[in-house]
């Protein structure tokens, strides 16, 4: 007759559990700190798009805008994006409340910072709320 083993029914159980159970904590809490890091740093990035708001006049398809001392313009049509006075988003276009040449509308607007190659610069307008 055959003896049988004492351990036959046993179950399987790892030399060192506290190795598996260390290595398992180190993955999530590195994943945990991966998420945070991503979810912190979403917030801390400004769209770099500059909001104003003042009276714009215009010319036919240019308008211009003096907010602090600094002079904003744009022209040609479809060159900015712009919001009519119901909320509506226009992708080209001429923005409805600058249509009438030689005059003025209060318009919020949106602005980025342009480097040019050899250093100098401008404010590029691109978009425009007719609404403010």
């Amino acid at each position: 007759m055959a003896a049988v083993s004492a351990t036959a029914g046993a179950a399987w159980t790892p030399q060192r559990p506290h190795l598996v159970v260390r290595a398992a904590a180190m993955v999530l809490v590195a994943g945990l700190i991966g998420v945070a890091a991503f979810v912190t740093g979403q917030h801390h990035h400004p769209s770099g798009v500059t909001m104003l708001t003042g009276l714009a006049y215009t010319g036919g398809q240019q308008a211009s805008v003096v907010v602090d001392g600094y002079a904003y313009g744009f022209e040609g049509v479809g060159s900015v994006t712009w919001v009519d006075g119901q909320g509506e988003t226009h992708m080209g276009g001429w923005p409805s409340c600058l249509s009438v040449p030689g005059t003025t509308h209060r318009i919020k607007f949106g602005y980025v910072p342009v480097t040019l190659p050899d250093g100098s610069g401008f404010r590029q307008i691109v978009w425009v709320d007719c609404r403010a």
